[in-house]
């Protein structure tokens, strides 16, 4: 029951994340599955097959490994992926922008930290 719950619980949040509904979810996995199969996977009432795993895998870019929590690496959050994919499509000269940018910022909380506990 626990994997079932997990599993179901990883798609919920996947699709929320996506602000998908249920039907919209489903419509881009291949091939089709029924949105009662993703309501019952979802709500632990049902495992889902290999093939239906592929599926969202493939559609959604997620490990299986993440979705079946086979391994210990932390899996990132969908804004978390997000980001990584919008700054692995930039140029390595605004990729050292951002992380120059970034440094600045962290530099700029620590002064701010190091001056309130003053």
């Amino acid at each position: 029951m626990g994997l079932k719950k997990s599993f179901g619980d990883k798609i919920y949040d996947l699709r929320m994340g996506l602000e998908l509904t249920q039907e919209e979810f489903i419509a881009r996995l291949r091939p089709p599955f029924s949105r009662t199969t993703l309501s019952y996977i979802e709500n632990g009432i049902s495992m889902p097959s290999a093939e239906f795993i592929k599926a969202i895998c493939e559609a959604y870019n997620v490990s299986a490994d993440w979705l079946l929590d086979i391994n210990d690496t932390v899996a990132l959050t969908i804004k978390e992926r997000q980001l990584l994919d919008k700054y692995n499509e930039l140029c390595e000269k605004n990729k050292q922008l951002v992380f120059n940018l970034l440094d600045a910022l962290n530099y700029k909380i620590d002064k701010d930290k190091h001056k309130s506990s003053s």
